[in-house]
């Protein structure tokens, strides 16, 4: 196993630990962490851009995407620990800088903003950069995460659909940039 391998699967780890850590705090403070969730246009609630992703309403809700979350972030790894954390930190930043902006008006938690980042990079690097290998990877990602589009459709109340369009819309961005830089370096050697 390469190093970047190993230091992929470290990280995945340590966001998983950490992100429960912080769950088990919340549910011994009776879920009172998730008021410093995002709260959208509330200055005194931006800081809540940084902290949202770490905060789940329930074990259900903190299971299901720390799955999703090393699936996704582990093929997403596969082009470079450095690339994880790239599409990682711009499907942060997006999708929290959207929620902020747009979103409806009651605290916003979880992980799936950047699910749906590291997700719809990997589809769009796949249909930009069309390697085998890339295509593999969008094919495996159809196969178990297909059904992540119904997560963009305000079916519940509960759930941030918008978190997962601006995250997917970050992952998009993303994966066209990446995409296209690494057409080019390969055109130059």
């Amino acid at each position: 196993m390469r190093q970047s391998d190993k230091d992929s699967l470290i990280l995945i780890g340590f966001i998983c630990l950490f992100t429960t850590a912080i769950h088990i705090a919340n549910v011994f403070f009776r879920g009172q962490l998730n008021d410093y969730g995002l709260l959208p246009r509330h200055f005194s609630h931006f800081t809540g851009i940084v902290a949202y992703p770490f905060l789940h309403g329930s074990w259900a809700h903190l299971i299901s995407n720390l799955v999703s979350f090393s699936v996704l972030g582990y093929l997403v790894s596969r082009s470079g620990l450095a690339r994880l954390i790239a599409v990682f930190m711009i499907s942060w930043a997006g999708s929290g800088v959207g929620v902020w902006i747009f979103g409806r008006m009651h605290f916003h938690v979880g992980l799936s903003g950047i699910i749906y980042g590291l997700w719809a990079y990997l589809l769009v690097y796949a249909v930009m950069y069309r390697s085998l290998k890339s295509i593999a990877i969008a094919v495996i990602v159809m196969f178990l995460y297909g059904s992540m589009v119904w997560g963009f459709i305000p079916a519940h109340s509960w759930v941030s659909y918008e978190s997962h369009f601006f995250g997917a819309v970050a992952g998009v961005l993303a994966g066209y940039i990446f995409a296209r830089r690494d057409k080019q370096r390969e055109l130059v050697t």
